[in-house]
């Protein structure tokens, strides 16, 4: 899998782990299944941007949260993350952007 993949795997365990929750707790909320969710944290799948909105919904983020570049602190949320775009071509980050544009514009709607 892509390097992207990874990261956002990582920012997906840290995300869920400053909540204090278990795979199968936030799997349960964003109704997704346990197996699904380790997949994605482990960055060997890609989520669809339908669960990826509602992970972010689950876990109370925005959508661009699961694609920033740094963990939140424990009990704080992220509201207006950068996106992290290091080690990608000019081209995979327009992709990221394009991404983080759906997922707010799906959030909206």
């Amino acid at each position: 899998m892509h390097p992207f993949y990874q990261r956002l795997g990582r920012r997906l365990k840290a995300l869920r782990q400053a909540k204090g929750w278990t795979q199968q707790e936030l799997a349960d909320k964003a109704e997704l299944t346990p197996a699904f969710l380790s997949y994605l944290e482990n960055g060997s799948r890609s989520g669809s941007l339908e669960s990826l909105l509602k992970l972010a919904q689950a876990l109370g983020v925005e959508p661009e949260a699961l694609l920033a570049g740094k963990a939140p602190a424990a009990g704080k949320g992220v509201k207006h993350p950068s996106l992290s775009l290091e080690g990608l071509s000019a081209g995979e980050g327009h992709l990221v952007k394009q991404m983080a544009r759906s997922l707010r514009k799906k959030k909206a709607g």
